[in-house]
């Protein structure tokens, strides 16, 4: 089956898009309580990424099927680390904020084609390096990650304050 890759068209996907950021905060809420639930804040937040994306050349995008089922979700906007660290060509890259698959849907190429789409939108804009992150302990997607050449680069760390 030939799953397609497009820009989001708003506000009618928004509804789908809120539903597909729900199940992944549900997803990372298990893996990590301070995340928010759906019903805490899948709403606001994909209120705040549609807007992020607008104001960063960013790009929402729906995986649907011929038929028109809708089955993953992907925002991604530009990121720019600010200070002197890094060389010029690499303080501004192309960044997946969130990405969602439904599960039967998964271990095929979509994930492929959900890169491939965020890829062409940030070379378009001239960026060399395409940057995603994943909660520790999602470990699926950890291994789906590190399958298409993804690589850690910086671990953050937490912990309470006692």
């Amino acid at each position: 089956m030939t799953i397609v890759v497009r820009k989001a068209v708003l506000p009618d996907d928004l509804a789908t898009l809120i539903q597909f950021l729900g199940h992944l905060h549900d997803l990372e809420h298990a893996i990590d309580p301070a995340r928010q639930t759906a019903t805490d804040g899948a709403d606001s937040h994909m209120q705040h990424l549609i807007q992020d994306a607008e104001k960063n050349q960013g790009l929402v995008a729906i995986a649907e099927t011929p038929k028109g089922e809708s089955v993953g979700m992907m925002v991604c906007s530009v990121e720019t680390f600010e200070g002197q660290y890094l060389y010029p060509s690499e303080s501004r890259v192309g960044y997946i904020s969130d990405l969602w698959i439904e599960p039967d849907h998964r271990g095929g190429s979509l994930l492929d084609d959900m890169i491939a789409t965020a890829e062409a939108h940030f070379k378009a804009l001239g960026l060399e390096t395409l940057m995603l992150s994943y909660l520790v302990g999602n470990d699926r997607a950890a291994a789906a990650y590190t399958k298409r050449g993804f690589q850690p680069n910086e671990v953050q760390m937490k912990r309470k304050i006692s």
